[in-house]
């Protein structure tokens, strides 16, 4: 079987809930519409955008199957994995590839002190169970764990299903190129953060960012400015949407501007996040609609483009 190149845009999901807590799969079809509409390359569930630690393991299998169910031939799927010991990870890898994931996104296990031996027996243990692609997860502030371009490289070098890097340990762009430089850049490298350097992170030689922003057509059409070498062009759409994507990545409370926004789109029936990730107050959602109706031109001319 040939494998799906995943260069491009990867819409980020969140787990929708209902007002009343529990898990919203019918908001998955709308959201997955959006990314296939935005002209994402695919989609990715259970990361930390999806709260996937508040969910149990019933409800993972539910949202990494509706996730796929919804998906079909439009969109890749990337599942996150990620868990705090070896047996889990691989038993979670083997769920994903069995559900028909495309890619697992994985994050090292939290570790007391630093250990890249034991780090790199959890990805170990992943490869081998995978049949489909690692997106190795470079998220120092989440997992605590620091991996330096070289471990990073040895990952690349040794386990031959590690072909990919979702990088969120900034600053991003001179990280990509020492990767790339060790790799003789065989490896994919995304950005995240909210695409917060996604400008800065395509011209270094990222092939695309797997993130949450609302509006993941802006992000699409800045990678194919990239992609055509539309630099100037790609400068200008990004320079305008950073306003909005750098209020919507604030810490703490990021996930749940960007519900609100969602929810304001029509993508998820309600922007509720499930305790103890904080929700935003009434004056931050006001602060948001100001700001939402300033970009309400800009959405409506980046509609039209795409249309």
């Amino acid at each position: 079987m040939t494998e799906t190149p995943l260069n491009g845009i990867h819409f980020m999901l969140p787990t929708p809930f209902t007002e009343g807590g529990e898990v919203d799969l019918a908001s998955f079809s709308r959201l997955v519409a959006c990314a296939a509409n935005a002209g994402c390359r695919g989609v990715v569930c259970l990361g930390v955008m999806g709260e996937a630690p508040r969910l149990t393991e019933s409800e993972r299998a539910q949202v990494m199957e509706a996730v796929i169910r919804a998906s079909g031939d439009r969109l890749t799927v990337t599942v996150g994995v990620s868990s705090e010991s070896h047996p889990v990870v691989a038993e979670r890898t083997r769920a994903a590839q069995a559900a028909g994931a495309t890619a697992v996104m994985v994050a090292p296990a939290r570790l007391a002190r630093p250990n890249p031996d034991v780090t790199f027996g959890y990805y170990a243990a992943v490869e081998a169970v995978t049949g489909v692609p690692i997106v190795v997860q470079d998220l120092p502030a989440e997992t605590g764990v620091h991996m330096d371009p070289a471990f990073i490289a040895r990952l690349n070098a040794e386990l031959p299903h590690a072909r990919y890097l979702k990088l969120e340990d900034p600053p991003t762009p001179p990280k990509i190129t020492r990767v790339l430089a060790l790799t003789g850049s065989k490896m994919g490298i995304f950005g995240g953060l909210g695409g917060a350097f996604l400008f800065e992170e395509l011209r270094r030689g990222a092939i695309g960012t797997m993130t949450g922003f609302a509006y993941p057509e802006v992000l699409v059409r800045v990678h194919r400015h990239i992609v055509k070498g539309e630099v100037e062009k790609a400068r200008e759409l990004f320079y305008q949407w950073l306003p909005l994507i750098r209020y919507e990545n604030q810490t703490g409370i990021g996930l749940s501007v960007r519900k609100h926004i969602m929810a304001r789109r029509g993508l998820l029936s309600s922007p509720a996040v499930r305790p103890p990730t904080p929700a935003i107050d009434r004056a931050t959602q006001e602060e948001l609609e100001d700001m939402l109706k300033a970009f309400n031109s800009l959405t409506i001319k980046v509609t039209v483009q795409l249309g």
